[in-house]
């Protein structure tokens, strides 16, 4: 199938490549489909374009790389998608300005890649963790 992205241009996506989002993400249940693809400013960040919508698209790091501290067993056990899923933070990036950027670390991204392509957006409630952590730091990031 193909699909557009305001960010990515076209691309050609397989069935097998959508990743379901059941329950869709909090205030956007109709969310449910959407691809990964690497951006091309760091291997640590991805864009999750969704299906249904060229513009509706958010922009993650992979916490395990960027934030080895995390708690991605507490992110995982929240999603009930085992044990192998991948924990992604949703970054913003203030006036397109990566400098910066700052990672939704309260509400990650779950998602898991076996047996089925399938994810989740979970809340960590009193987890401590902040909406907006600051990625970089004197132009170096943490």
């Amino acid at each position: 199938m193909q699909i557009v992205s305001s960010r990515l241009g076209e691309l050609e996506v397989s069935a097998d490549e959508v990743i379901n989002f059941s329950d869709g993400f909090p205030g956007l249940p109709s969310w449910q489909a959407a691809v990964l693809r690497q951006t091309q400013v760091a291997p640590y960040l991805l864009w999750l374009q969704f299906v249904h919508d060229s513009e509706a698209a958010f922009l993650l790091v992979d916490l395990a790389i960027a934030l080895p501290d995390y708690d991605l067993a507490l992110a995982r056990t929240a999603a009930e998608l085992g044990e192998q899923a991948q924990v992604y933070a949703i970054v913003s990036v203030p006036g397109g300005t990566l400098i910066r950027a700052t990672a939704n670390l309260l509400a990650p991204v779950v998602i898991t890649f076996t047996p089925a392509l399938a994810g989740r957006q979970v809340i960590l409630h009193d987890s401590g963790y902040p909406l907006r952590h600051t990625l970089f730091i004197e132009d170096e990031p943490c």
